[in-house]
């Protein structure tokens, strides 16, 4: 049986890839066709790979009928990390009613991956929380905004300290801190979207630095 899931793991894995990459730039069309060549796989898993990522936001039904990948404009930046801080503070406010002052343990902080380490920590305390709709809807808003996250090193050089301190205040005991250390950790990449959204099109020099200026 997970021998016929191959052809369809190896075309979820290209394609999304590709897409988080930048390889398939926002607003492209995804050829079904020309994937299946590229992977020499038939046309079949492809088009359940994509029917994957549309439910997963990476991809979008074109009004030809084929796919295109998501176009990450400033505005959905700026929406998708309100709702990220805004699924994190929920799954911090139920975890308080189940637990109280306990907290659920933290996933292990590797300094050398900043990015990747508030993720882990955002993603454990979400799945924690024991909401299958909010941890649904906390994975789709996060695997989007994996698209501009890749980027965040060009405009941030604090991120190591950045991601220790989310740690350092998870660890206290008073909540409202740590939702406060949230807060300021999205209100940052919200005010930066035009700049991370402009670096995701692939602009350069001008276009980048205007963004720049405009989030200061």
């Amino acid at each position: 049986m997970a021998r016929n899931r191959d052809p369809f793991t190896q075309a979820l894995s290209s394609l999304r890839e590709r897409i988080h990459s930048g390889t398939l730039a926002g607003g492209s069309p995804v050829i079904v066709q020309d994937e299946a060549e590229r992977l020499r796989l038939s046309t079949t898993p492809i088009r359940e790979a994509l029917a994957r990522l549309s439910g997963e936001g990476l991809v979008e039904r074109a009004s030809s009928g084929g796919y295109v990948t998501l176009r990450f404009d400033a505005t959905a930046a700026r929406d998708r990390w309100a709702m990220h801080a805004h699924y994190v503070r929920i799954a911090v406010e139920l975890n308080a009613r189940a637990l109280g002052a306990l907290r659920p343990p933290a996933p292990p902080f590797d300094a050398s991956r900043p990015i990747a380490a508030a993720n882990r920590l955002f993603a454990a305390i979400v799945c924690s929380a024991g909401n299958q709709v909010l941890w649904d809807a906390f994975q789709k808003v996060s695997g989007q905004l994996d698209l501009v996250r890749r980027h965040e090193t060009v405009l941030f050089d604090d991120l190591g300290d950045e991601a220790l301190g989310l740690y350092a205040a998870y660890s206290e005991e008073i909540a409202p801190g740590f939702v406060a250390t949230v807060g300021r950790y999205h209100d940052r990449r919200i005010g930066a979207a035009g700049a991370l959204a402009a670096l995701v099109f692939g602009c350069a020099g001008a276009p980048v630095a205007a963004a720049v200026e405009e989030r200061e």
